[in-house]
This record gives C-alpha cells, structure tokens and sequence, in this order.
C-alpha cells in the first residue's frame, strides 16, 4: 500500500478504482465504526458477509475498534506521528516541527469522500 492508497482511502474511497469492493466495504465500516456505530445493523452485517467470513469479520471488527481506541489514546496525549512524511523515523519535538500544532492524527475524524 501506497500513500497514495492511504489518501484516497481517506478522500474518495467510494468512487475509487484502487479498491476492491470488498476493501471499499472495509474502508465504510471503518468510518461508521468511527463516527457514526449505531447506522451498524443486521442489514449491514449482511452486507459484509457477502465478502467476508464470520471470523473475518470478527477480525475486522476488532483491529478498527482497536484503532480507533489507540488513536483517542495518543490524542489525549498529544502524540504526534514517529515518521516524517518521507518515512524518517523523528523526535516528537522534530515532528511537532514538521506537523505543526494539529497534525492529521490529532486532528478530529475526516468522513470518507468529504
């Protein structure tokens, strides 16, 4: 995966022809997980089953809650990301330089295709 992949994960997940829609599926359930986890029903899961299998989707299910939980985490602590955007491995003093004050990962959650 690209960084190329990871934004247009981010900003046109929907309408891309970089994923499957399996991978487009993952990415939506990613986003409601994280913003919006009641709109996750029956009718959903059914959706993922057309992909995925129960333990997959067990699996899924818990590496996007994970993610999500680690990511408030390292919010509260206003941890900044330990790579530069050309894959150095940085201070945080190095990359609160690079990110300035409201790095991406500190930032509120973006909703895929805005």
């Amino acid at each position: 995966m690209t960084e190329g992949d990871i934004d247009e994960g981010i900003a046109n997940a929907a309408a891309s022809s970089r994923f499957t829609e399996a991978e487009k599926l993952a990415l939506r359930y990613s986003e409601l997980m994280a913003l919006n986890p009641d709109k996750i029903d029956a009718a959903f899961y059914d959706e993922l089953r057309r992909h995925y299998c129960e333990e997959e989707i067990v699996e899924l299910g818990a590496f996007i809650g994970f993610n999500i939980g680690y990511h408030t985490f390292f919010g509260t602590l206003k941890f900044y990301p330990m790579f530069s955007p050309d894959g150095r491995l940085v201070s945080q003093d190095e990359a609160a330089r690079i990110y300035g004050a409201d790095p991406g990962s500190l930032a509120a959650p973006r909703v895929i295709g805005d």
